[in-house]
């Protein structure tokens, strides 16, 4: 068989799917130093060699697991910011789904990506990331045009503040304040969004 399968073919496979669920659960749990390749293999009752046609590296496989949960949530993102919900429904809703993509994710994986630079999974998701933005810059503007945020703060800020909070899963003192880096984030994302509500 051709090691050079197009992604679709990937995807089809049971074994790469089985690789990537695997790789998934023990990142998630233990972060990428801890995890072996032939831990994953074990697990997913796939050989080396099957993890080698898909995958150079572990590296790979997590940009692979990354990937294709960064365009789901950019897909739901948009479809909530389209829907008929109200201002404070979405708000509300959005908070669900970053708790969502963040649950059980170890403190470990989540400084996988942000504090260790030189893997290139920052990086690697940084398209997604600006997408992400984009779309949510448009949601704020129109937000502001609407009156449901206040008119004092500049997007510009909102914005600034949110890659403060990225940066807060870097800082083991507070994260021990926390069970999960999960909870750290929603109290981030309740602090930004009810923190530029209008004054009732």
């Amino acid at each position: 068989m051709d090691c050079k399968l197009d992604m679709k073919d990937f995807t089809k496979s049971k074994k790469y799917q089985a690789l990537t669920t695997t790789g998934k659960e023990l990142f998630w749990k233990y972060g990428l130093k801890r995890v072996s390749i032939e831990e994953i293999c074990k697990e997913a009752s796939a050989s080396k060699m099957t993890f080698y046609k898909y995958f150079p590296n572990k590296i790979e496989l997590a940009k692979s697991i990354l990937k294709s949960l960064m365009e789901l949530s950019i897909d739901q993102f948009e479809a909530l910011i389209n829907s008929d919900l109200t201002f404070e429904q979405k708000v509300e809703q959005m908070m669900h789904m970053k708790m969502e993509g963040t649950r059980n994710m170890s403190v470990e994986f989540l400084k996988d990506i942000y504090a260790n630079t030189e893997n290139g999974l920052l990086a690697f998701i940084q398209k997604y990331n600006d997408q992400s933005v984009a779309i949510f810059t448009d949601f704020l503007q129109q937000a502001q045009v609407n009156g449901e945020i206040r008119q004092d703060v500049r997007i510009d800020f909102i914005l600034y503040q949110m890659n403060l909070m990225i940066q807060t899963v870097n800082d083991d003192a507070l994260l021990g304040a926390y069970n999960s880096p999960g909870e750290l984030i929603m109290e981030n994302m309740r602090f930004l969004f009810y923190g530029m509500m209008p004054a009732k």
